[in-house]
């Protein structure tokens, strides 16, 4: 059965409460200071009481519910429907369920002392002998017993599914810790860790029948976008966006630099800091265009988004981008605010400055007053939500201060914020949105290739030149992401979406099958690819 985190709306309705009665002043208030406002979000965000912000909790949705309401506060309309809030669903993990077991002649292991079924195998039952020879080459209804670390086993199942082999029993002969709770895509047969002790009594006595029942299934949890405009209703639109969610208590499948604490993680700089700034953004922005000299030279509406479960591989940006583009409404610039908080010397890292014509000039003529140490890059594509908007065509900006030693740990504090660099930051933005507009400027999208460096274009064989998309999970395909222009799946008509099920003669059920198939060919190959695209199969030719 399929289990949802619970969605506490209770606690949403109090909080809309709370900002009701706390926050009536802003509006006789909202000409002074940036950094009132600014602190106030970041204050809120990365307090304790949120929890570090943790995607598909109670304290997430409060997260959501305060940025809708503050974007009620400045004056701005739902940029799609009629919520601020936009839920969706994510899989926050998969589990084995207590009514999986494995039985060796008929007699039932132990969970979590004998054996620890591996939460991304398939959900059936079966039985067959167990066999230790893996060089076979017919093993129809055969378990193989291997040794492998742990943290290696998902890369060594291709070739044996390719065998024949319906499950793999595996041992690391240094430890056995069993499975908890884990992320990632679903394996087309069982893996099941046993211990050194009962590996080493099957090796002595082969040929054993073994019966395995795994039932293992996902935790749903709901999540949100929340997306606002301007209400001049222009139809285009630059968007300035950042994501709100952070790691939560950390642990080790969170993303953590403390992967062995238990302790909130605020992320204040990451990204409080960037939530804050687009509020601040879009509040002044919406006040110029509502000045009666403004509204003509005003050519595009200001949406800002908030973003959920970026952490979790820029998931809700690439949702919200979807529906976007399947509405029509893409906006015409992207701008990404992640990690804004922590200005140092005055240096201010720019990316995106490839993706459109004009840009360069952009940023050094809006950059006049502030005088930052830019430090410029041209790419589109990067891991933060901008990367959503690029791979649809759309120009992009990003802004961050950069990484620094209380990154995705719990001492990412408000402490640490530098208030008045932040304002800088977001003066900055406004003054590049300003421009655009004043300019009657429109950004024309630019492909920019990815640079790879020469130490990983050593190691590399052959790559089709494409993302995965890390947030398909089915088990039954690899799923493509955001496709590199010029390179050989761009070349061979493949897209973003399409589900790869084969890759020559061997089927594809998701990125470790896909990346073991590409070890079998070289450059300058032919090979044939089978997609499902929009519920079709297809067959393209690919040349590496």
């Amino acid at each position: 059965m399929i289990k949802f985190k619970t969605e506490t709306f209770i606690f949403s309705l109090f909080l809309l409460f709370i900002l009701f009665f706390s926050n009536v002043h802003i509006s006789a208030q909202e000409r002074s200071s940036n950094t009132v406002f600014l602190k106030e979000s970041v204050e809120f965000l990365a307090s304790d009481s949120l929890k570090g912000r943790f995607p598909g909790t109670v304290e997430d949705s409060l997260a959501a519910y305060y940025i809708a309401a503050k974007m009620e506060e400045i004056g701005l309309v739902p940029l799609i429907g009629d919520s601020f809030v936009i839920p969706f669903n994510l899989t926050l993990y998969r589990h084995s369920m207590s009514d999986s077991y494995v039985k060796i002649n008929n007699r039932e292991l132990i969970v979590d002392k004998d054996y620890s079924i591996s939460p991304l195998s398939p959900t059936l039952h079966l039985k067959g002998q167990i066999s230790l020879d893996t060089s076979i080459a017919y093993a129809k209804d055969k378990i193989i017993l291997i040794r492998s670390p742990k943290d290696s086993i998902n890369f060594k199942i291709t070739p044996l599914i390719e065998k024949g082999f319906s499950a793999v029993l595996f041992y690391d002969e240094t430890s056995f810790v069993p499975y908890t709770n884990l992320k990632g895509s679903q394996s087309a047969i069982p893996i099941i860790m046993i211990s050194t002790k009962y590996a080493n009594y099957l090796t002595k006595n082969i040929s054993l029948l073994c019966e395995i029942n795994s039932n293992t299934q996902p935790v749903l949890a709901r999540t949100y976008n929340i997306a606002g405009v301007t209400p001049s209703k222009k139809g285009k639109y630059i968007m300035a966006g950042a994501h709100y969610d952070h790691l939560g208590m950390g642990g080790k499948d969170s993303g953590s630099m403390e992967p062995d604490s238990n302790k909130i993680h605020p992320g204040a700089d990451d990204n409080a800091s960037g939530v804050s700034a687009i509020l601040e953004i879009g509040r002044l922005l919406n006040l110029d265009l509502n000045e009666i000299n403004n509204q003509k030279s005003y050519g595009y509406d200001i949406a800002i988004s908030a973003f959920g479960a970026e952490e979790r591989g820029l998931v809700g940006s690439s949702i919200l981008a979807d529906s976007l583009m399947k509405l029509n409404r893409l906006p015409t610039l992207m701008i990404n605010l992640d990690m804004v908080g922590r200005l140092k010397d005055n240096k201010l890292q720019a990316g995106g400055a490839g993706t459109f014509h004009g840009a360069d000039s952009l940023l050094a003529e809006s950059n006049k007053r502030d005088g930052f140490d830019l430090i410029i890059t041209r790419e589109g594509m990067g891991p933060s939500d901008h990367s959503s908007f690029y791979s649809k065509k759309v120009p992009v900006l990003y802004f961050t201060t950069g990484v620094h030693k209380q990154y995705h740990t719990s001492a990412d504090n408000i402490s640490f914020i530098n208030f008045e660099g932040l304002k800088s930051v977001t003066d900055y933005v406004v003054s590049i949105v300003k421009s655009v507009n004043s300019s009657s400027f429109t950004p024309l999208y630019n492909y920019v290739e990815q640079q790879v460096s020469s130490h990983d274009k050593s190691n590399l064989k052959v790559t089709l030149g494409l993302i995965p998309d890390f947030t398909y999970e089915k088990g039954d395909g690899f799923k493509i992401g955001p496709v590199a222009q010029g390179r050989p799946a761009y070349n061979a008509g493949l897209k973003e979406g399409d589900l790869i099920i084969m890759i020559g003669s061997k089927k594809i059920n998701n990125i470790y099958d896909y990346m073991a198939s590409l070890a079998y060919f070289k450059k300058d190959q032919k090979i044939q690819i089978v997609i499902i695209r929009e519920q079709t199969e297809l067959i393209k030719v690919v040349n590496l």
